[in-house]
């Protein structure tokens, strides 16, 4: 055989051809128009900066010998490194290389390897598949592989979370893994492959490791000659051998999540059911992927889903990959059950995943056996394109006006195909002319449904996609922030021991529906609005105790809300504000600096880092005030039930419940408000005294408590809507005298209503807001729906701060967008700020000599008695005094006390991350136990082939 001939057989030459060819259509445009892969939302928000990051940590450890510290005060209020990097590139081996490279490469470098994952997930696919299936067609796996590659999960997480393609590339390695340990009792590509997957990424890891679970079972309920007992027991042990080999990353990370903000979620969302309209999406979700209802990515190619179906009508005959299919189905139309695969959490269905494979598999089964297509076959095919086109056509308001719609042409090419090599009277095709018309229409399916997230790449202002020159002047912004730190003036803010910061949204227009960016930890800013996937619960508490609006599960402190006394409490000195921000603290005035066009704002006083409080409140006393009231009581009492209660009244005594009158209404300090949107009645409102003398300069709370959002049923919305619609143009008619609209008309409205809201029986999700308005400032509540799978944490209560009082305001509007019925009771509170709160401050008795050093904190502190000093480090089990195994107390809910005696007190925190040490030694182990078992598999074939 010639070389040009082997070439040509070359099923790995063929796919790079071919994916150099889909990869052009697909991504040419990036660099083109000088962009990048990297979204505007995460991509930009944690992704990117995280690479950034994890780079310069690798480069002190390989090229320095610095070993990074456990425990990162640039991350929010500080946090374990491993927490927060072990979920984005800590496991990454894609992010390895990155060292080589400099920083104002890295854009290029993110989005190359985003290109190399997606094409190193095809040749995983290729290698596992000629294995597993020996005799199959070289160019029925060309196909297959293309089927596995391109499809809506892919196309997804290739422009929005480029490390989720990790598991495309290890998913069919670790299924070779496995039947290669059932048959032929080899282990160690699964001890390695389980390593693999859990180091990747514990999250996806443990979806990954569920699957594999079911396929295992699968295995032995369909393949009695696989059930025997001592291969199996080698399976399980070589699985626990992979968990113990990647116990170094995977234990501690695994120990985070247990006790992240994440834990705490409500299993499915507190759903049984999912919405009718997520029913009516699913058919045609399988072949289009133009929208993620609960993350079911769909946009399985055409001939993925002819392939499905063929296989279902041969159940028996392909029982593995039919009995996959059948209870993915079910686990899709479970909530709970999608909560399960997510671990436990909200019923996110990224595990969808792990499908391609076996409908890869089926495509192979499908285009070897083309022979046995038959009228029935075609006659399932063209109704399922019936289905999924109704399903289009429903779901999108009865329109044809899908983005997508070129799949339905793809899929009726395909069934056309058959049809004409099929039927009685078939045209005669040679094999490789079908095979080439198959390939053509696979990557041309390929192509469309690539386009998802860069379908408006050619749009400057609707692209999500950052430009490489935007991208560039993010990263090199980020230095501005950190030389403003010698500006700070006031003395007395530089003995807190730690300066910290609140940067302002850097991304203006460019940001997509992330709440924050974390570029700020590319300077040592100490910025406390960090977004991340995996957040303390214990600030997270705390944030609820004080109803931080901005908190999130995935950004625990945010903003702070602005709230004065909060960014204070919290250490803040500098405020880094947008001009378009209209919402300030009130204790924090411009310093004239200007720092990447944003206002420098300080305060003359911050809470030390370490300090003892001027009072003790217990934490029963706590929980019994507002959280304005709390707010103020953390100033200069430290909570806990440690120590006998003493508490400290100074600034708790200055908050004012105002009193306020609804719609003009009787004077009250709590109103209970309940409006049914829309209306045509007038706009509710809110009037306050503020002439009160003693409330003039306090920042302004509004807190709204047994809050209630009613959609409505389908008829109760319908009716509402029309009768506003019609009331609305009515008193139009009035006030003009004469018909102002004369594209009037309430049949048109109704239908049109109808077409948009006809497939929501139950409204909407739970989704609603919440807006108030004081003066030029305003601030708004949202409550996220149950479709929501990062941000859904569904609250009764909120505070909402409103800025500072003047005397010339007394207005406070209330907004609500969405339809449906609102009801909650409303009281305002004024907190006092600025000179009061530096008094209040001035109280407490900071520790002398605060420094930090790697992965600790020394002071000294005289103690007139034995009690216990407060800090705002955030609590972590890591934390111990040097020399003392003894777990320290929690105070304020969120933050490690420090017990000390009478006397002069020396103080040593030290950090270690929780069971990385322990973890360490397991990994050791089994990595012993692999080269053993490794070095015995080498003798054992060595003496095999002496033997013969």
């Amino acid at each position: 055989m010639s070389l040009r001939h082997k070439l040509q057989q070359n099923i790995y030459l063929n796919y790079f051809l071919c994916f150099l060819v889909v990869g052009t259509l697909v991504f040419a445009v990036v660099p083109i128009s000088k962009s990048t892969l990297i979204w505007n939302s995460d991509g930009i928000a944690q992704h990117y900066p995280a690479l950034l990051y994890w780079r310069r940590l690798l480069r002190g450890l390989v090229f320095h010998h610095h070993l990074f510290a456990q425990w990162d005060w640039n991350i929010g209020l500080g946090s374990d490194t491993f927490q927060v990097l072990s979920y984005y590139v800590m496991g990454d081996i894609f992010t390895y290389p990155s060292i080589f490279f400099s920083q104002a490469h890295m854009a290029a470098y993110y989005s190359i390897f985003t290109v190399l994952r997606l094409f190193l997930c095809g040749v995983t696919f290729i290698f596992s598949a000629k294995r597993l299936l020996p005799r199959a067609k070289s160019s029925s796996i060309l196909v297959a592989s293309f089927v596995y590659i391109f499809s809506g999960y892919s196309a997804y997480v290739t422009f929005a979370h480029p490390f989720f393609l990790n598991p495309l590339i290890i998913l069919p390695l670790l299924i070779y893994s496995i039947n290669s340990a059932l048959t032929t009792g080899r282990i160690v590509p699964l001890f390695v492959m389980t390593a693999w997957t859990l180091f990747n990424n514990f999250y996806l890891g443990a979806v990954m490791g569920l699957g594999m679970v079911i396929y295992w079972l699968i295995l032995l309920i369909t393949k009695p000659q696989l059930r025997d007992f001592i291969l199996n027991i080698k399976l399980i042990l070589s699985v626990i051998g992979g968990i113990g080999l990647s116990a170094i990353l995977f234990i501690p990370s695994f120990y985070q999540l247990m006790v992240s903000a994440r834990s705490s979620s409500e299993v499915a969302n507190g759903m049984t059911l999912y919405p009718l309209a997520y029913y009516l999406t699913l058919p045609g979700m399988a072949l289009s992927n133009y929208s993620r209802p609960y993350w079911v990515t769909g946009g399985i190619l055409a001939i993925g889903i002819i392939a499905v179906l063929w296989s279902l009508r041969r159940f028996r005959q392909y029982l593995v990959i039919n009995l996959t299919f059948m209870v993915s189905v079910i686990i899709l139309l479970v909530p709970l059950l999608g909560a399960l695969m997510n671990g436990g959490s909200s019923p996110s269905n990224r595990w969808t995943f792990l499908v391609m494979f076996p409908i890869a598999v089926a495509v192979i089964y499908l285009l070897d056996n083309l022979n046995t297509i038959d009228r029935r076959d075609i006659i399932v095919f063209t109704s399922m394109g019936l289905i999924v086109a109704a399903s289009l056509f429903i779901t999108h308001s009865f329109s044809f006006k899908f983005d997508l719609g070129g799949v339905l042409i793809i899929y009726a090419c395909f069934v056309i195909l058959l049809i004409l090599t099929n039927s009685a009277h078939a045209i005669k095709m040679s094999g490789k002319t079908v095979t080439m018309i198959v390939l053509i229409l696979t990557c041309a399916n390929g192509v469309i449904i690539m386009r998802d997230r860069h379908a408006n790449q050619f749009s400057q202002a609707d692209t999500m996609l950052m430009t490489s020159f935007a991208t560039q002047q993010l990263t090199t912004a980020q230095k501005a922030y950190e030389q403003t730190k010698e500006q700070i003036t006031p003395a007395t803010t530089k003995k807190a021991g730690l300066l910290r910061s609140l940067i302002d949204n850097q991304l203006g227009n460019y940001l997509g529906k992330a709440p924050a960016d974390n570029l700020p930890i590319l300077a040592k800013t100490n910025n406390i609005n960090s977004y991340w996937s995996l957040q303390n619960n214990y600030l997270e508490k705390l944030n609820n105790d004080l109803e931080n609006n901005t908190s999130n599960p995935n950004d625990v402190t945010n903003t702070g809300d602005y709230r004065s006394l909060l960014l204070q409490y919290f250490g803040v000195a500098r405020f880094f504000k947008n001009t378009t921000t209209k919402l300030s603290p009130t204790s924090y005035e411009v310093n004239g600096e200007i720092t990447n066009a944003q206002q420098l704002l300080t305060t003359t006083k911050t809470m030390p880092l370490i300090y003892q409080s001027a009072g003790i409140m217990s934490k029963k006393q706590f929980s019994k005030l507002d959280p304005s009231q709390r707010e103020t009581a953390l100033i200069t009492n430290t909570v806990t039930n440690k120590a006998k209660a003493n508490v400290d009244q100074t600034l708790l005594n200055k908050v004012v419940k105002i009193p306020f009158s609804y719609l003009n209404g009787a004077t009250t300090t709590k109103k209970h408000v309940s409006v049914t949107m829309p209306t045509t009645s007038i706009t509710p409102y809110v009037t306050i005294d503020s002439e009160q003398k003693n409330i003039k300069g306090y920042e302004l709370h509004a807190r709204l408590t047994n809050i209630s959002f009613s959609a409505g049923s389908l008829t109760q919305r319908y009716q509402n809507a029309t009768n506003n619609y019609i009331k609305t143009h009515n008193e139009a008619m009035m006030l003009s005298g004469q018909d102002t609209d004369l594209r009037y008309s309430s049949q048109l409205f109704k239908l049109n209503w109808l077409r948009k809201n006809a497939t929501s029986m139950s409204g909407n999700t739970g989704t609603f807001s919440i807006q108030l308005g004081y003066g030029q400032t305003s601030n708004v509540f949202e409550q996220m729906g149950n479709d929501n799978l990062s941000f859904y944490d569904p609250q009764t209560s909120t505070t909402l701060n409103l800025g500072t009082i003047k005397s010339s305001n007394n207005l406070i509007t209330l907004t609500l967008p969405t339809s449906g019925k609102y009801q909650f009771d409303l009281t305002l509170w004024a907190v006092p700020t600025k000179n009061a709160a530096t008094r209040a401050i001035n109280k407490n008795t900071a520790a002398k000599n605060i420094k930090i050093n790697k992965n600790e904190v020394t002071a000294t502190y005289q103690a007139k008695k034995a009690g216990i000093l407060a800090t705002t480090i955030p609590y972590s089990a890591g934390w111990h005094l040097a020399g003392s195994t003894t777990k320290l107390p929690r105070v304020n809910d969120a933050f490690i006390g420090i017990p000390v005696s009478r006397g002069q007190n020396h103080i040593k925190l030290v950090y270690s991350t929780p069971l990385l040490h322990i973890s360490a030694l397991i990994s050791l182990l089994n990595f012993v136990i692999l080269l053993l078992i490794i070095s015995a598999e080498l003798f054992n074939k060595h003496r095999s082939k002496n033997l013969n």
